[in-house]
């Protein structure tokens, strides 16, 4: 199954963010309240929605949003996402 992981990247200077994907394939679906670790993050990120499209075979994953510090949304965090195969969602 395809299944999309998708988080919100905010500062207090950008309330709105960006939000990023990420895309797998696996036959595991993971849970509400249970915990996603990837290269990019330090910690592991808690799920905290789960949306199943079963005509499509596909899973969106919502990971809890992470606060950055204020400036940081512009360039070196969209280069870093990138690096760690994260898209911009547009």
């Amino acid at each position: 199954m395809k299944i999309t992981l998708c988080i919100k990247i905010y500062s207090k200077d950008n309330l709105e963010g960006l939000i990023y994907s990420k895309n797998y394939e696996s036959s595991v679906v993971p849970s509400i309240g249970e915990k996603i670790k990837d290269s990019i993050f330090d910690v592991a990120k808690k799920v905290v929605d789960v949306t199943y499209n079963f005509q499509l075979s596909t899973v969106s994953i919502e990971l809890e949003s992470k606060e950055m510090r204020e400036g940081a949304l512009n360039g070196h965090v969209q280069e870093v996402a990138a690096l760690h195969d994260w898209v911009l969602v547009e």
